[in-house]
This record gives structure tokens, sequence and C-alpha cells, in this order.
């Protein structure tokens, strides 16, 4: 990496963050917007909490916990991985591991797999937490690994994407990607379906990988540098989404596209700069936009049905879906609730006196509405319940 890259990483480390930084642009050295009563349309409390440690240690870390099969598992700077009931809270297991964890939580098929500061990859047992390998990826791991069906995957902050076997960990390839000096996400994370791996980069490309070998079988482009300086020319892409024959991606000072997940051609393309990971709907696309600013877009053409500007600067989190609201935590650990219809507030509540960055989880309760589970950066694990209130709308 050269020296530009080493600066940023080392930034990150030293815990002024880049989020803090760039995460909003320019326009993030303006003030937080205030927040503003309203009329809540949705009653939210605490159905349980922990404090799962240290978070994300004072770092500017996504430390994104991950849900299968109703059980929680999260992971925080220093160490520690745990597992709870997702409906009760009650914890299954905790182990703490010798290691600086980075790279958040990827867990399917049995497996439970951090990445960490020095590119260690460590496989844990989902049941028990007891370690089943570990490995060595080329670089430092920033996004959470992907488990698929047959290995898991890993993005690197020197632009590779590598391949370890699901059971015994050996690496079974290394895709190479050549990534620009300085960047603002460091890694996005991989998202496989069938036998298509794709990652979105720092240089603006969407890449397309044959998940058997690293092939490349195409490379997109939706954002390019522009403007005299280094951060102006930022232009990294989130972690697509990819939902059926479609991919949506997003990028810093840049725009937010779909394309065809069979070549990669851009079938719309809306200028919107974004340094978070967006929420999918039936027909909608919410997107986190570099100001806060939340907007929705049709999924079918990109237009904008809505864009809501009552949290601007607030620098919101990556946001998720629950019943009729798009849910988000902002810099002072305040879950916001907006309309998923129309963007209006619904509802507010505050987890932590710290950021919520990772998106928030939806949990299916049999014969209730769904929990929404979020985790803080100081590691505060809260599960929410919400009702419409008495004569409100859910709309």
């Amino acid at each position: 990496m050269r020296i530009l890259a080493l600066f940023m990483a080392a930034l990150l480390l030293s815990g002024c963050g880049m989020g803090g930084l760039f995460g909003g642009g320019h326009s993030n050295l303006a003030p937080p917007a205030k927040l503003t009563h309203f009329k809540p349309r949705l009653a939210v409390h605490a159905v349980w909490s922990h404090d799962t440690g240290n978070g994300a240690g004072g770092y500017e870390l996504d430390l994104q916990p991950a849900l299968a099969h109703g059980i929680v598992y999260v992971a925080n700077e220093g160490g520690r991985v745990a597992a709870y009931q997702a409906i009760t809270g009650h914890q299954i297991w905790s182990r703490h591991l010798p290691y600086r964890i980075t790279g958040g939580v990827g867990v399917g098929q049995g497996l439970v797999v951090i990445g960490t500061r020095r590119g260690r990859l460590i496989a844990l047992n989902s049941a028990h937490g007891a370690v089943v390998w570990k490995a060595q990826a080329p670089s430092q791991v920033w996004a959470p690994p992907t488990v698929g069906h047959d290995a898991v995957y890993v993005a690197t902050l020197d632009g590779r994407v590598s391949a370890f076997g699901l059971r015994h960990g050996h690496s079974l390839w290394e895709a190479s990607h050549v990534q620009p000096s300085l960047q603002l996400y460091l890694s996005a994370r991989p998202v496989a379906r069938g036998r298509v791996l794709y990652e979105g980069y720092a240089n603006g490309e969407v890449v397309a990988l044959r998940t058997e070998n690293g092939r490349r079988l195409w490379t997109g482009l939706i954002a390019q540098p522009r403007g005299g300086d280094e951060i102006a020319r930022l232009v990294d892409v989130g972690t697509p989404i990819v939902s059926g024959s479609l991919v949506y991606a997003d990028s810093y000072h840049g725009s937010v596209a779909a394309m065809s997940a069979r070549s990669g051609r851009i079938l719309w393309s809306h200028p919107l700069s974004s340094d978070r990971d967006m929420a999918l709907g039936a027909s909608t696309l919410y997107v986190v936009a570099a100001d806060s600013r939340m907007v929705a877009l049709a999924n079918a053409t990109g237009g904008t049905l809505w864009d809501q500007k009552a949290l601007l600067h607030r620098r919101l989190g990556a946001p998720a879906l629950v019943g009729p609201a798009v849910v988000a935590g902002d810099y002072a650990g305040y879950v916001q609730w907006l309309s998923r219809r129309t963007g209006r507030l619904m509802a507010r509540y505050r987890v932590s006196d710290e950021a919520v960055r990772a998106a928030p989880l939806v949990v299916h309760v049999p014969s209730h509405l769904p929990y929404v589970i979020v985790l803080s950066t100081s590691g505060k694990l809260m599960a929410l319940r919400f009702k419409p209130r008495d004569g409100q709308g859910a709309h």
C-alpha cells in the first residue's frame, strides 16, 4: 500500500476516525441538526439489553452484529465474541480471543467468523464458540467476512478478495484489485449469490467474481474521481445489494446505481453521495446520503420518492426495514424511525450515549411485531419492541 493508505489506516487506529472527518463529506463540518419535537406514531420500548464490552474500542469501526436462526452474534474490538438468544436476550456463550477485532461478524454453515487488525481470520463454532480454525488473510480485515455454501470470503485493505475452505480454513484463491491511495470505507463486504461473488471497491467499481476460483466476470463503474484534492476524489463503493437479476450499489462522491447482475450493465444511475450501506424494500431503495439525509429511491427507475432532511449531519448509521418504518441510529445513540412510505418521523428511542453505526437487526417474533436489535459503538446491545400508538396509523 502507498503512503496515503497507510496514513488513513493509522488515522483510523489513532481513534480520530475517517467517519468523523469525512463521513459526511466537507458538509459534515456543519453542526448536526437539533432534534425537533414531533407526534410519535409508534411506541418503542426496550425488551432486553446487554453490555457486550468495549464495542469499537474508541475507533471508527463498524462492527456489524449478525443474526442467524434466532441467535445474535456480537464481537468487540477487544477480542470478545458472544452469542445471545434474540428474543429473550439470554447469553448462550462468550469467548475472549487474543486479537484486536476489526472485521465484524460473518455467520453461516455452523460458523461465526471474524477478522482482525493484523489480517487473522478466526472461525468459531456457532453453537458453543470453540475455535474451529484460524487463517491468515493478505492484509487488514475491516469488513465482516462472508460465509458462503462452500467457502468463507473476505475483503482486505489491500484490495484483494480471498476465499478460505469452509471446514479447514485453507486458502483457496485470491483475486487482486488496484485500490487508490486514499480510501474511505477501507473495504466493503463481499456478497455471495449462487456461484457469483459481488464486491465494491474504493476506485468506484463493482466487480463480479466466480466463487470457485475468483475469476472476474465483469466490472462496472458507478463513480469516477473528480476534484482537485484527494478527499474530493474519494469514490468508495459500499456493500452491494443483490436482488434477483439486479445489483444495487452506492458510492461516495458518486451515485447510486442499479446494474445487471449478469453483465454489470448500468440500468439507471442517480447522483447521490453515500457512505453507508443501503436497505432494499419491495419497490424502494433507502439510502443514507453523506450529509445524513434519508432518501427513498424507486427500485425500477432510481427516481426520488422522498428526501427527509430533518436529521442532517447527525451521521446516521446504515438503515434497516421493519414493519412500516426504516430505522437507523445516529451519532448520539438515538434510533430514528421514519415512515417507509413518506419519510415522516415516526418514533425516536435513545439506546446509548455513543453512536449507532451498524444496521439494526430485525427479529421476527411469533404472534408479535418484530424486534429491532441495535448495537452502539460503546458495546450496548439492545432489543426494542414497537407498536402503533393508540389512535395512530402505521404510515
